[in-house]
């Protein structure tokens, strides 16, 4: 795989692994208030320093602006979907077009998104970098696992 690739997978990952952390039962709060619950959390288990606490600030408000952006976005997707899909005969060069403007959307928003995590995450000491990894690890063996 690709290093770049690798990176818009990293990034894809994080924002849906955020995405998730912030939505996870707060069905009736503002992404908003979701995030700054997220914040808090993430401020009181790991033990933030004023100066960690604004390096996950801007990646809140950058991961806010992302999601919103693609929000804004995503009913005109869904439409231009609807419309391909209701012809008889797939017009694959448009669904490549529609498919090639989404990923290209990601690879400009990746590499601010890659920087806030990047200063987030090298702000903290090794030993919350293990703390913060066996969180997310639990995260995902908690809410990732099969279900039979």
């Amino acid at each position: 795989m690709k290093k770049r690739t690798k990176g818009i997978v990293a990034v894809v990952s994080g924002i849906i692994l955020a995405t998730t952390l912030v939505a996870c039962g707060f069905h009736h709060k503002t992404p908003e208030e979701k995030a700054d619950y997220v914040v808090e959390k993430i401020t009181k288990k790991l033990e933030l320093t004023p100066a960690q606490v604004t390096q996950l600030e801007q990646l809140k408000s950058q991961l806010l602006t992302t999601r919103q952006t693609f929000a804004d976005k995503k009913e005109k997707a869904r439409n231009t979907i609807d419309s391909l899909l209701s012809q008889p005969t797939l017009d694959q060069q448009r669904t490549m077009a529609l498919v090639k403007e989404h990923t290209d959307e990601v690879n400009q928003t990746a590499p601010t998104i890659i920087a806030s995590l990047a200063g987030f995450y090298d702000s903290l000491t090794p030993e919350q970098q293990t703390q913060l990894r066996e969180k997310l690890e639990e995260y995902r063996d908690h809410f990732h696992r099969p279900h039979h």
